[in-house]
């Protein structure tokens, strides 16, 4: 009877030991690399996304018309059509079933970049980016 209180004691004093070690491992380590900045929370973007969502949240034109209402309700920032991409023929470089048929502002001056496209449950998707080293967001690649 002594041993099995011997042993448990030990098993105990073990995994004491193995959780004080696993704390002081995780205590002691350091960082490989720092998180990104991401420059479009740094920005005002995130509140002219929210404007436009009020105004597609309450529109009621016809879809072919919503980036040109759009511009106007805007028009104290200046948003222009995006371009046409030749590999597609459309506004966005990707082929993507998601942005295809979608409509695209480009503010140079904000670097911001918004594609919008009615979903199948009849609401409107905006997707946005900051815009740095290209003229298209990053998710439109291929």
């Amino acid at each position: 009877m002594a041993f099995l209180y011997i042993g448990l004691g030990l098993a105990m004093v073990s995994g004491i030991s193995a959780m004080m070690q696993i704390g002081n491992n995780i205590n002691n380590l350091t960082l490989l690399s720092n998180l990104k900045e991401n420059q479009y929370f740094q920005s005002s973007l995130p509140n002219y996304d929210r404007r436009i969502m009020d105004f597609l949240n309450n529109y009621s034109g016809t879809d072919s018309e919503v980036c040109l209402k759009l511009k106007e309700n805007l028009s104290e920032t200046f948003y222009e059509p995006g371009e046409i991409f030749i590999s597609t023929g459309t506004q966005t470089p990707s082929d993507n079933t998601l942005f295809l048929g979608s409509c695209v502002l480009v503010n140079m001056e904000l670097n911001h970049r918004v594609l919008i496209k009615r979903s199948s449950d009849g609401y409107f998707d905006l997707f946005s980016c900051y815009l740095k080293d290209e003229t298209f967001c990053p998710y439109e690649v291929n």
